[in-house]
C-alpha cells in the first residue's frame, strides 16, 4: 500500500484517485476548486461525475499544499492542465523536504522551451525527485471512472521505475504497459490533440467516412514525423499512447479537442474558446509546434493549416479541401 497525492482535482485526477483507492492505496488529492474539494469530502465530483460516487472518499482533500505534505506521500501525480504544470510544481517544491517519485499525466509540450514536459519537469524538481514517470494513452476519464477496460503505457528511460509505477495502477480493468521511449510519447501526446482539433473540423464540413478516414492517415503521418524530428522511436506510433490515443482523441465527441473542432467550424475560433469551459490543450499546443515546425522548414499541412485557422483567422470553410491540395502538389 502507498501514499499518493494527486495535484489536480480534475476528471482524470479523481478517475486515478478512484482506480487508486480501488486498489487499497492511501490517495491525498489538491486543487483549487473549493466546489471540487468539498465534493470530494463528500465521495463525489459532482463538476465531472454528478451523483456517481467514488470508491471511497479521499484519506484528504484540501485547497492548502501544506496539509497535503503532512501525509508524506511517496508519489505525486501531476494532473493540472500543462499550463499550470510549473506554477503547481515551483508552489510543491518551494514546502516539500524530502524526495518523491512523479507521475505526470499532463499532455502538450512546455511552450518555453518548445520540448517535452518531462524534460522541463526534471528541471524543476531537481534533487527532490527520485524518478519521473509520464503515464499516457487511450483513456476518457468517464469511461475509466465506469471501469470500462483499459490500457495505456507508463513511460520512463528506467524500467524499473515504470514497473513500480504500473503495479500501483494495475487491476482487472485498468492495465499499464511499460515503454522507454519518453520523447516519441510525449511528442505524440501533444500533437494528437492538434490533429483532434483538425479532424474536429473536418467532420463537421464532411461526415463522409472517406474523407475521416483520409485525415486520420495525413494527421499520423504527419505525427510521425513530428515524432522522428525530435528523437523519439518509430514503433512508438503502434503503442496505446500512439495509435490507440490518436484514434480515441480524434475520432469521439468526448474528446474535448475534437469537440472544439467542430466547434470551431460551426461558429469560428473566438466564439468556440468562450463557449469551452474546459482545456482545450490542443489549441496552446498548435502553437509551439508551429514554431518548431517554421524553424526547421519542414511541410506538415494539417499542422499548419489548424494554426493559420486557430491564430490568423482563416476560415475553415475549405479546410479539407486546402490540405488535398497541398498533399497534391
Amino acid at each position: 500500500m502507498a501514499k499518493v497525492a494527486i495535484l489536480g482535482t480534475g476528471a482524470w485526477g479523481t478517475a486515478l484517485a478512484n482506480i487508486l483507492m480501488e486498489n487499497s492505496h492511501d490517495v491525498c488529492m489538491w486543487g483549487v476548486d473549493s466546489q471540487e474539494i468539498n465534493d470530494l469530502k463528500q465521495q463525489l465530483n459532482t463538476h465531472y461525475y454528478k451523483n456517481q460516487k467514488l470508491i471511497k472518499k479521499p484519506q484528504l482533500a484540501s485547497l492548502k499544499i501544506e496539509e497535503i505534505l503532512k501525509m508524506k506521500p511517496e508519489f505525486f501525480i501531476i494532473a493540472v492542465p500543462s499550463i499550470y504544470i510549473k506554477h503547481t510544481l515551483k508552489l510543491l517544491i518551494r514546502k516539500l523536504n524530502y524526495k518523491a517519485y512523479f507521475i505526470n499525466v499532463a499532455k502538450g509540450l512546455d511552450p518555453d522551451t518548445n520540448n517535452i514536459w518531462s524534460k522541463s519537469i526534471k528541471k524543476i524538481l531537481g534533487n527532490k525527485s527520485k524518478g519521473l514517470v509520464t503515464l499516457t494513452g487511450p483513456s476518457f476519464a468517464i469511461e475509466v471512472f465506469n471501469k470500462e477496460p483499459t490500457m495505456v503505457n507508463t513511460v520512463s528511460t528506467s524500467i524499473p521505475l515504470t514497473r513500480m509505477v504500473s503495479l500501483l495502477f494495475n487491476n482487472s480493468h485498468f492495465k499499464c504497459v511499460e515503454i522507454k521511449d519518453e520523447i516519441g510519447a510525449e511528442v505524440i501526446g501533444a500533437l494528437k490533440n492538434v490533429m483532434a482539433i483538425a479532424m474536429g473540423i473536418s467532420y463537421q464540413l464532411h461526415t463522409s467516412i472517406n474523407t475521416r478516414a483520409a485525415m486520420l492517415a495525413q494527421s499520423t503521418k504527419e505525427i510521425s514525423k513530428l515524432v522522428n524530428l525530435y528523437g523519439g522511436h518509430a514503433e512508438t506510433i503502434t503503442q496505446f499512447c500512439g495509435i490507440g490515443d490518436i484514434y480515441l482523441t480524434c475520432t469521439d465527441e468526448k474528446s474535448r479537442n475534437f469537440s472544439f473542432g467542430k466547434l470551431v467550424a460551426q461558429i469560428g475560433v473566438n466564439r468556440a474558446l468562450k463557449l469551452n469551459k474546459k482545456t482545450v490543450e490542443g489549441y496552446y499546443a498548435a502553437k509551439v509546434i508551429s514554431h518548431v515546425i517554421n524553424s526547421r522548414k519542414i511541410n506538415l499541412p494539417i499542422l499548419n493549416e489548424v494554426y493559420q485557422i486557430l491564430y490568423e483567422h482563416k476560415s475553415p470553410t475549405q479546410f479539407v479541401k486546402n490540405i488535398m491540395r497541398i498533399i497534391i502538389e
